[in-house]
C-alpha cells in the first residue's frame, strides 16, 4: 500500500527542504503502522491530515516561519500555549488538583516555618544600638565547679567596666524586685477614694540609663530622667490602664506593699514578645540605695548590660577581663579557692544561644530552629518531587500529543516552552492557594505555638524585609523551573514514530528516577515521623516523670506583701487554721517552690575543713510540714520538728539544724547519706557563717525541669522569717469549695492583701512551654509532610494502576484473586518503603542521640522509635494504594480488557 499521491506530492514540493526527508520518512513509517492497526481508509485520512498540518505555516509570511520569535514574545503563540495549558489542566483535573494542593501545602509549610524562624531570630533586634549592646554573664570554676555560667553578675560590674575601659560608653543593670521582697503589691486610691490593689510580678529595678541603652518606646515621660529619681516607677501601657484607666498617669502616686510611696514618671509600650526579658514596671535603682549593696562584688544576682563604642574589637576587650577580675575579686577568689570569668554576650544571642542559670525568661534553641527550617525545606522538596513524579508518569499519556506536534512541525524548544509554561501556571495557582491558606490559618498557627508571630508582618516583621519577597520570587521561579524542566526535556525528546506506535509506554524511561524520588520522599517522611515520636515521648517523659514529690492537688498561695510587726502571729494563725480545716491535708510555708530556681545560693563545707573546701549549694527556707506536704522521701535521719526552728545566722542562734539532699551530701564528700547524718557543717548566709548539724538527708527531687541535673539544696528552718509561699495540699473531693474557704481565711488572716494563688502542677509545667511549642510544631509539619507525600502517592498509584488495567483484567481471567492483585500492585511501593527505612534508621539514631543528650534526664531510644515510623508509613502507603487498586481489582475483566 502507498499513501495518497496528491498528499505525497504536496509534501515533496512544498515541505521545508531542511526537514523534508526526515519528516517524509517518519510519515511513511507511521502510514504503514496505521494501515496495520486502523485500516487503509483511516490511514489515508490520517496521512493527508498530517501533511496539511505540516504545510499550514506556508500560509504565513515567509519571514515569520524562518525566524520565529520565542513564544513568550509572540502574543499569538503565547495565547495559544496558555489555552492549551488550561485545556490540559482541566482535562486532567485530579492530577492538576493534586499538584496544586501539594505545592500549596509545601509553600504554606515553608512560610509558617520561616515566619516562626524569623520571629525567633528577631529577638531584641528592635533596639537601635543592638550591634553594640552586650550582656556580661558570670562563670565560676574551682571549688564551685558545680556552678555553671549564670546570666546574672555582681552589681558593681557595669559601673566598674565603664570606669576602667574606654571601650564601654554606657551600662545598665536590672534585677527583679523579688530579690528584695517576697511579694509585691501596688495600690492606688481612685477619685472616690476607693483603693485599687493588685499583686504584681514582673517588676524590675533599673538604672537611669535604661531607656538610653534600650529602645523600648516610651509613650509618656522623659527617657533620660524618668528613672533618675528615688521612688520613681515607669509602667507599661496595659498596667497604667489597669490602675488609672484613660487618666494621664504621670505624677500619680502608688504605694508598694502599703508603705513605700512610688511616683509614676513614665509609661512605655507593652514589652514586645520578641524581647529576651519581659517586665510590666521599672523602678529606679536610686529607690533602694546603697544600703542594699547594689555596688558590691558579693551579690551576683544582677543583669549587667554594657554598650561598647562602635568598632570595638570584642576579643581584645575580653582579653583585658582577667586582670580586671583579679583587681576586684582576687582576694575573694584566693580566700575561697575559686576563679571567676566574664564574657561579652551579644543580646541578639541571648534568646537562641543562651541556656545559663538565672535566665530572665525561658529561651529558645538555635538548634531546634535549624531543625524546623530544614523540615520546612523538606516539605517543599516533597511537594516538588510529587510534581516531577506525576508529570513524568503522565508523560505516557502525553507522548502521542508530543509525537503529533513534532510531526506537524513543532520544534523541541517550543515543546519545552509549552511544558514550562504549564509548570508556571500550576505554581502560580499553588502560590495563590498557599496565600489564602496562610491568611486563614495563621491565627490557629499562632495559637499552636503560643506566640503571635504575625503582628506587624508588613510593618516590622518578615513582610517588611525585602529579602523575603526576593526569596518568594526565587522559590517560585526556581520551583517552576525545577519541577517543570525535567518533564519538559523528557517529553520533548520523544521520537514521533515510537510514541505514536505506543512503544514509549513499554520503555523504562523515567521509572528509575521516579523510584529514587519516591524513596527520597519516604526517607524524609520516616525521619519526620520518627522526630515527632521522639519529641512527643521526651515531652511526655518530662511532663509525667517521677519528680521525687507529689505536685497534684497542691495549691500555692503567695505570701502577703502588706505586712506589719504582727505578721508572725498572722502566719501562725493562718497555718493553724489550715491544719484544722477538713479540706486541707497539709500546708507548709517556704521561701521557694518547685518549678523555679531557688533564689538564694551560697557555699557550704564540713566544719573540720577550711574555706578552701567550700562547695556551692542552694539555700531554701522550709518548716516541719514541707516533707509531709510534698511527700518527699527521707533516706537517712529525721525530718524537722517545731523545736528545730531557730534564728539562723544570728548571735542568739544555737544548735542550728539543717536538712540536705543527696547532691549536697555527695558534694561534701560523704559516701552515703547515712554517713552525713549528725555531721557538723558550715554554710554562708548573707555575710555570716552558720555552724549547724545535719539531722536528715532528703532523696534528690527535681526542683527544676528534667532538662536540668539535680540541684544541691540545703534546707534550714528560720524563726520569724517572711515566707514567700504557702503550699496547701487540698483534699480533691471539693476543690472549688476548698479554694473559696481558703480565700475567706486568707482575707481574715491578712487584711488588705489580695489573695493570689495557682496550682503547682500548672506552674511547674510552664518550664516546658518551649518544649510544648516544639512538639506542636513538629507534629504539625510531620502531618503536613505525610499529607503531601500521600497526595503524590495517591496520584502516582492511580496512574500506575491505570496503566496496568489490561494486565489486571488478563490476570483475573486466568484466575488471579483480589488479594493477589493487590499484592501485585503494591509490592513495588513496599520495596521502596523498606529501602527508605534501611537508609533512614541510622540517620534517626545519630540525630536523636545528639538531641537527647542535651537533656539531663531523657528517654531511651527503644525499638518503638525505629519500628513505628516505617510501620506507620507502610500502613499509610498500603491504604493509599489499596483504595486505588481495590476498585480496579473488582472490575469485570471484560471491562478492563476493553480499557485500552
Amino acid at each position: 500500500m502507498t499513501p495518497p499521491r496528491f498528499a505525497t506530492w504536496l509534501l515533496d514540493h512544498f515541505g521545508h527542504p531542511d526537514t523534508r526527508e526526515e519528516v517524509q520518512g517518519d510519515l511513511l513509517e507511521l502510514y504503514g503502522y496505521w494501515v496495520q492497526t486502523v485500516g487503509v481508509r483511516k490511514a489515508n485520512w490520517r496521512y493527508g491530515l498530517n501533511v496539511l498540518k505540516l504545510l499550514r505555516p506556508l500560509a504565513k509570511p515567509k519571514a515569520q516561519t524562518e525566524y520565529p520569535s520565542p513564544f513568550f514574545l509572540n502574543p499569538d503563540m503565547l495565547q495559544n500555549y496558555i489555552k492549551i495549558a488550561f485545556r490540559n489542566l482541566w482535562r486532567n483535573k485530579a492530577f492538576s488538583a493534586i499538584n496544586i494542593v501539594g505545592l500549596a501545602l509545601g509553600i504554606v509549610a515553608c512560610f509558617f516555618v520561616f515566619q516562626y524562624v524569623y520571629f525567633e531570630t528577631s529577638y531584641d533586634r528592635f533596639n537601635a544600638n543592638v550591634t553594640n549592646i552586650y550582656r556580661v554573664p558570670l562563670s565560676n570554676t574551682g571549688n564551685m565547679a558545680n556552678v555553671t555560667t549564670t546570666a546574672a553578675n555582681h552589681p558593681a560590674v557595669g559601673p566598674a567596666m565603664k570606669a576602667d575601659f574606654p571601650e564601654v560608653v554606657d551600662f545598665v543593670r536590672m534585677v527583679s524586685v523579688s530579690l528584695f521582697m517576697n511579694a509585691s503589691t501596688l495600690s492606688y486610691a481612685d477619685a472616690k477614694g476607693e483603693p485599687k490593689t493588685f499583686n504584681e510580678g514582673n517588676i524590675y529595678l533599673a538604672d537611669a540609663s535604661f531607656f538610653s541603652v534600650f529602645s523600648y518606646p516610651l509613650v509618656a515621660g522623659d527617657r533620660k530622667s524618668c528613672l533618675s529619681e528615688s521612688n520613681s516607677i515607669v509602667l507599661s501601657e496595659s498596667t497604667a490602664k489597669k490602675y488609672f484607666g484613660t487618666t494621664n498617669p504621670l505624677g500619680k502616686a502608688l504605694k508598694m506593699n502599703g508603705r513605700m510611696p512610688m511616683n509614676v514618671t513614665g509609661v512605655f509600650q507593652d514589652v514586645p514578645e520578641n524581647s529576651h526579658i519581659k517586665f510590666d514596671m521599672l523602678i529606679s535603682f536610686a529607690t533602694v540605695g546603697p544600703k542594699w549593696g547594689y555596688n558590691e562584688w558579693t551579690w551576683p544576682e544582677f543583669y549587667n548590660y554594657v554598650v561598647l563604642a562602635p568598632g570595638t574589637d570584642v576579643k581584645k576587650l575580653e582579653a583585658k577581663f582577667p586582670a580586671f577580675i583579679q583587681r576586684y575579686l582576687g582576694a575573694k577568689m584566693n580566700e575561697l579557692n575559686f576563679k571567676s570569668s566574664f564574657q561579652l554576650q551579644p543580646i541578639t544571642d541571648i534568646h537562641l544561644n543562651s541556656n545559663y542559670l538565672k535566665e530572665a525568661e525561658a529561651n529558645g534553641s538555635q538548634r531546634e530552629i535549624y531543625f524546623l527550617a530544614i523540615i520546612g525545606v523538606f516539605i517543599l522538596f516533597i511537594a516538588w518531587i510529587n510534581y516531577i513524579n506525576l508529570s513524568t508518569a503522565k508523560s505516557m499519556e502525553r507522548a502521542k500529543e508530543v509525537g503529533l506536534r513534532k510531526v506537524v512541525g513543532a520544534e523541541k524548544g517550543q515543546l519545552i516552552g509549552q511544558f514550562l509554561l504549564e509548570s508556571f501556571i500550576i505554581n502560580t495557582f499553588a502560590l495563590v492557594v498557599a496565600m489564602v491558606i496562610a491568611v486563614l490559618f495563621m491565627p490557629l498557627f499562632n495559637k499552636l505555638i503560643g506566640k503571635d508571630i504575625s503582628v506587624g508582618f508588613f510593618s516590622t516583621g518578615l513582610g517588611h524585609e525585602p529579602f523575603f519577597w526576593v526569596a518568594v520570587l526565587i522559590i517560585f521561579v526556581a520551583g517552576a523551573l525545577l519541577v517543570g524542566a525535567y518533564p519538559a526535556f523528557v517529553l520533548s525528546t520523544f521520537q514521533p514514530v515510537k510514541v505514536l506506535k505506543g512503544l514509549v509506554v513499554k520503555s523504562n524511561a523515567g521509572i528509575s528516577l521516579r523510584r529514587v524520588l519516591v524513596s527520597f520522599q519516604f526517607i524524609l517522611s520516616i525521619i519526620l515521623i520518627a522526630a515527632t515520636v521522639i519529641v512527643v515521648q521526651q515531652f511526655n517523659f518530662m511532663r509525667n516523670g517521677n519528680l521525687g514529690y507529689k505536685k497534684d492537688q497542691v495549691l500555692i498561695v503567695k505570701a502577703p506583701a502588706i505586712t506589719d510587726s504582727t505578721i508572725w502571729g498572722k502566719y501562725t494563725y493562718f497555718k493553724s487554721e489550715l491544719a484544722n480545716s477538713a479540706s486541707v491535708k497539709n500546708a507548709t510555708a517556704t521561701s521557694d517552690i518547685p518549678g523555679t530556681m531557688i533564689r538564694y545560693r551560697n557555699v557550704v563545707r564540713k566544719a573540720n575543713q577550711d574555706k578552701q573546701h567550700y562547695f556551692d549549694t542552694y539555700l531554701m527556707e522550709i518548716d516541719e510540714k514541707f516533707v509531709p506536704t510534698y511527700h518527699i522521701d527521707l533516706i537517712a535521719g529525721r525530718n524537722f520538728v517545731a523545736t528545730d526552728s531557730s534564728a539562723i545566722g544570728s548571735k542568739e542562734s544555737k544548735n542550728d539544724r539543717v536538712l540536705i539532699n543527696e547532691e549536697v551530701a555527695k558534694g561534701l564528700g560523704y559516701k552515703t547519706a547515712k554517713e552525713a547524718v549528725n555531721q557538723d557543717i558550715i554554710f554562708v548566709l548573707g555575710q555570716s557563717e552558720v555552724h549547724c548539724r545535719v539531722v536528715g538527708v532528703m532523696k534528690n527531687f527535681h526542683q527544676r525541669s528534667l532538662k536540668e541535673k539535680y540541684d544541691p539544696i540545703l534546707f534550714y528552718y528560720p524563726t520569724r522569717t517572711e515566707w514567700k509561699y504557702i503550699s496547701v495540699n487540698l483534699n480533691p473531693s471539693d476543690a472549688a469549695r476548698s479554694i473559696a474557704d481558703l480565700g475567706t481565711l486568707y482575707k481574715k488572716a491578712f487584711p488588705g492583701n489580695p489573695i493570689e494563688y495557682f496550682f503547682l502542677d500548672e506552674h511547674f509545667n510552664r518550664q516546658y512551654e518551649a518544649d510544648s511549642r516544639l512538639r506542636n510544631v513538629f507534629s504539625l509539619f510531620a502531618v503536613l509532610a505525610i499529607v503531601v507525600a500521600c497526595l503524590g502517592l495517591l496520584g502516582l498509584s492511580s496512574f500506575v494502576i491505570r496503566l496496568r488495567t489490561k494486565e489486571i483484567g488478563v490476570r483475573k481471567v486466568l484466575g488471579a484473586s483480589v488479594g493477589g492483585l493487590l499484592v501485585l500492585v503494591s509490592k513495588d511501593f513496599v520495596k521502596l518503603v523498606c529501602v527508605a527505612s534501611v537508609i533512614a534508621i541510622p540517620i534517626i539514631y545519630l540525630v536523636a542521640r545528639a538531641w537527647l543528650n542535651k537533656y539531663a534526664f531523657h528517654i531511651d531510644l527503644g525499638w518503638t522509635v525505629f519500628v513505628i515510623p516505617p510501620a506507620l508509613l507502610l500502613a499509610i502507603t498500603l491504604i493509599t494504594i489499596c483504595v486505588q487498586s481495590f476498585k480496579t481489582a473488582l472490575t469485570n475483566p471484560i471491562t478492563s480488557l476493553r480499557s485500552e
